[in-house]
């Protein structure tokens, strides 16, 4: 029997196959709608089938291999990506629909080998071949839907977490300093309270840059022209009403530091590598942030004195929800490890780099290097991890 008439005679057995298998997989949604399953599931091998019979070309292969398969003509979508929706409503995890995808080719090899009184000829192993292929492609539109569907869900929960989050907090600011100019609260009582609410909008604005950056690959940027060093020094002088007590000294100001920068973002990265550096350096000691321009290169650092990172910290330290020793103990007060992470992203986003070395004599240092000019969005290629 063709492979492709064993897929229909034989649908049913190989249904209930995937159905017995597909419940032994954990996940945390809700039972499934068995019929619905079964509706599309069976669409799935129906599509195959025809796919096995239908003439195929070689320019059919390659498109059928970049996911461009059959579409229903009232949805517009494919068995494979209306599979993938269902499964992602269920509770399944990427991994655990593949499991099945892996089991569903796996069945349908065995049963059919079972089925067969003869050896296979040419087009037996060339049906064999096309169904190889059909069940890489379903792979392929149920991953790229359910990453998709994955995306548009983390961006509608930044968009919420944004709005409904910074709203409130607005809200807590603006009362918080009525009350203070109305006289009912002193500045000092206030204090608290304002501090509460920026370091809420810190965390927020922390996770959502986080999110999009693990969504995209790419913190997203607005560049235009301006003064690296000038951005450096608003950021410097705010740091310094925070902290009063550190020392904070910018060489390089004088220096030619324009380029094509997204100016809140710069102001990020500095913000967060001086806050680590005050968070972790000893204590009374100055921080240090020097600027070097090139011709086609604006380059900084940012130096503290402490504690030493070791070798195998100065590796991993960029990774999200990493710290290096010692660091724990002020976590309940300082974040969620995230800071550096959004350095780096942002660096990347600018088609940069950035290093940390940490040394006994020396200290530790962060050094970044950026490009003047930002290519063109016609021209960008991904940039590397």
């Amino acid at each position: 029997m063709r492979l492709s008439d064993f897929l229909r005679t034989d649908a049913e057995q190989i249904l209930l196959a995937w159905d017995e298998f597909a419940a032994t997989i954990a996940h945390d949604g809700q039972p499934m709608d068995q019929k619905a399953l079964r509706d599309h599931a069976a669409q799935i091998l129906t599509t195959i089938a025809d796919d096995l019979d239908a003439p195929q070309s070689a320019a059919q292969q390659i498109a059928k291999s970049r996911g461009e398969g059959i579409r229903d003509r009232t949805t517009g979508d494919t068995a494979a990506e209306t599979h993938a929706d269902t499964r992602m409503v269920a509770g399944f995890g990427i991994d655990a629909m593949l499991t099945e995808y892996r089991a569903l080719r796996a069945s349908v090899l065995r049963m059919w080998a079972t089925s067969r009184d003869r050896q296979a000829d040419a087009e037996d192993l060339q049906q064999l071949t096309r169904f190889n292929e059909a069940i890489d492609q379903a792979i392929a539109e149920s991953v790229a839907r359910y990453t998709e569907q994955v995306d548009r869900s983390t961006n509608l929960f930044m968009g919420m977490l944004g709005h409904d989050i910074r709203n409130p907090l607005g809200t807590i600011r603006l009362a918080t300093e009525l009350l203070v100019r109305s006289g009912q609260v002193s500045a000092g009582a206030a204090q608290p309270v304002v501090n509460a609410a920026k370091r809420i909008q810190s965390i927020v604005e922390l996770i959502i840059d986080f999110s999009r950056a693990q969504s995209s690959g790419v913190m997203p940027i607005s560049v235009g022209a301006g003064e690296l060093s000038s951005i450096f020094e608003n950021v410097i002088n705010e740091t310094r009403v925070r902290h009063p007590s550190t020392p904070i000294v910018l060489q390089g100001r004088e220096l030619d530091t324009h380029g094509q920068w997204d100016e809140g973002r710069m102001g990020q990265l500095l913000s967060n590598l001086l806050e680590n550096a005050i968070l972790y350096g000893a204590r009374g000691t100055p921080v240090t942030v020097a600027l070097a321009a090139e011709a086609d290169h604006v380059s900084f650092s940012v130096h503290n004195l402490g504690k030493v990172i070791p070798g195998h910290d100065c590796e991993r330290l960029f990774e999200p929800h990493r710290r290096g020793e010692g660091a724990e103990e002020r976590r309940s007060l300082h974040g969620m490890g995230l800071g550096l992470y959004i350095c780096r992203e942002i660096v990347r986003s600018h088609h940069g780099t950035l290093a940390v070395r940490s040394t006994e004599g020396e200290g530790t240092t962060f050094f970044g290097s950026l490009p003047r000019q930002q290519p063109a969005a016609a021209e960008r290629t991904p940039i590397p991890r």
